[in-house]
């Protein structure tokens, strides 16, 4: 892991992190006997953001996890996106991106896009209706020459409610759909679906898109250091006006004390997924100021439903009973929010104390729920979990917590640990037979309703979704059926919760928490507003 220096030119790192290490040598702790804000020679107005995770390669339709997204955000445009200008306590509204206006038919069958006109991307090409249909084609249509069977798994989310994708003209384009899909629009938000280049597409390898990001986006980039470093450089053409920073560098940096030591120093002008350490650290000692977007996410440990002693849902209730979810908001400093269910606060179809009794901590429970499963104990789980990332700077210590209440009660965790980026990619084909779950969490598209049906359809098992556990209830998937077609959106609302309910008897997961997840911005950083996003509005943020 490496800082970045201030300086365009990229050079040795040893003499900062020298200087960040005194700080520790020093102080003890990391904020006292430092540095107030070295500017290491670089213009002033180069916005620095720190990444909690390894920045993977930049090819929308392959990507997941919010980190490598986040990069995504600045470079390409989905069709439609979310208003990031308006704070908001629910899922912000949407607004027109790529597609100025979207029209469904009467049965949520077809929907009709009308594109932005004028809209170049970065390598000069035009966008267009053909653009997004050659898009649609390396993840839909085995027969073009785009098709990438790797990004088409990753967007089985989408293109399996795609029947057809039809361009009437330069500027419009028809979806239809296997069935009514009323969530649709929210759904193309998703930057997983953001439009790459087609002479991108057609230049390079599939494998090496994501090392030759193009897109039509605010950014574009100018040089990287891949998984350790991104510089990007304002796009002055973009459609939606020039960006107020010249430039941003995205630096990984994936232990958490280090990030807070660059921030305090000066080195770090945003971290857009702080832990509740770095928020005392630094917006309580005033080098930055707390932005509390409070998006709708879950943090959980997804159980393997495939094999013993996991399979069985009375077990799984029992471990849901047997954590003390409040202990972990104490860890915390109350950042996270106990949560008993899939639904998280912030979604369209969550209700407030819905949810209240659901797993309550109680080991006597948990262990009369042990005896009638049949399990015997002491019984040992082998787990996956990140040791950082982002929302995971305290993820060790939560580990710990969750490893004592399961012992309690006769079951023990023998944990492997790893870095965000290569427990996404050692889980993304689901788990093995040796592997009974992992600790994880999601943000993307969680404030839309049919949240639930990406993480529990059992239609959408590894490669065609990211239902990783896989778990399969045919009554719940009967229930997505219905919601995804129903116009009213209050029988709609109410089939998702039927759902939910008879998720959270299954128990897929160990439902755990809801993370606030704050910003951290330099005092000298404006322009982002608290919405309720992981993402941030990249043509007005800047550096004072």
């Amino acid at each position: 892991m490496r800082l970045s220096r201030r300086a365009g030119p990229q050079g040795p790192r040893t003499g900062i992190l020298r200087r960040t290490l005194g700080c520790v040598t020093v102080a003890g702790l990391l904020i006292t006997g430092c540095s107030a804000n070295p500017s290491f020679g670089r213009d002033e107005r180069t916005l620095i953001i720190g990444a909690e995770g390894e920045i993977p390669t930049l090819d929308p339709h392959r990507a997941s996890g919010t980190p490598v997204l986040r990069v995504i955000d600045a470079l390409f445009d989905p069709l439609i996106r979310e208003d990031l200008g308006t704070e908001t306590a629910q899922a912000p509204e949407l607004r027109p991106a790529l597609a100025e206006s979207w029209q469904a038919s009467p049965d949520a069958r077809t929907y009709t896009l009308k594109l932005r006109e004028g809209v170049e991307f970065a390598d000069g090409s035009p966008f267009d209706a053909a653009a997004v249909k050659a898009n649609f084609d390396r993840i839909m249509d085995e027969s073009s020459a785009f098709h990438d069977p790797t990004a088409a798994g990753n967007m089985k989310f989408l293109t399996r409610w795609i029947k057809e994708v039809d361009v009437r003209d330069p500027r419009t384009v028809v979806l239809g759909l296997t069935e009514p899909y009323a969530g649709l629009p929210r759904v193309l938000t998703d930057r997983r679906m953001s439009i790459i280049s087609p002479a991108a597409l057609r230049t390079h390898r599939p494998d090496d898109i994501g090392l030759h990001p193009v897109g039509t986006g605010p950014f574009t980039q100018q040089s990287a250091d891949r998984g350790k470093r991104i510089t990007l450089k304002r796009n002055t053409a973009y459609w939606g006006g020039s960006p107020k920073t010249p430039s941003i560098i995205v630096e990984s940096v994936t232990d958490p004390t280090t990030l807070a030591i660059a921030a305090q120093t000066g080195e770090v002008d945003a971290i857009l997924s702080a832990g509740a350490q770095q928020v005392q650290q630094l917006a309580d000692g005033g080098t930055m100021t707390a932005q509390y977007p409070e998006p709708a996410n879950q943090y959980f440990i997804r159980l393997n439903t495939k094999i013993a002693p996991t399979d069985d849902a009375v077990f799984r209730r029992a471990l849901n009973h047997a954590v003390d979810r409040r202990a972990i908001a104490t860890l915390t400093g109350r950042q996270v929010a106990p949560s008993t269910g899939p639904l998280p606060r912030g979604n369209e179809a969550y209700r407030e104390g819905s949810e209240a009794a659901a797993y309550s901590y109680d080991p006597e429970e948990a262990r009369r729920l042990i005896r009638e499963s049949g399990v015997s104990t002491p019984v040992t789980l082998r787990m996956l979990a990140p040791d950082s990332g982002p929302g995971f700077s305290q993820a060790t210590e939560i580990m710990s917590l969750i490893q004592q209440d399961l012992k309690a009660v006769g079951v023990r965790l023998d944990t492997q640990y790893m870095e965000f980026a290569s427990l996404v990619a050692e889980e993304g084909n689901g788990y093995n037979d040796t592997t009974h779950g992992s600790f994880n969490g999601w943000t993307t598209g969680a404030d839309a309703a049919d949240f639930l049906e990406r993480m529990f359809s059992g239609e959408l098992h590894p490669p065609d979704g990211v239902n990783r556990g896989w778990y399969r209830n045919r009554d719940v998937d009967g229930l997505f059926d219905r919601a995804r077609g129903e116009p009213d959106p209050d029988r709609r609302t109410a089939l998702y919760r039927e759902a939910a309910e008879s998720i959270a008897a299954d128990a897929p997961w160990v439902f755990l928490y809801q993370d606030r997840l704050p910003r951290l911005l330099s005092r000298k950083v404006e322009g982002v507003v608290p919405a309720a996003s992981v993402y941030i509005d990249y043509t007005t943020i800047r550096r004072r």
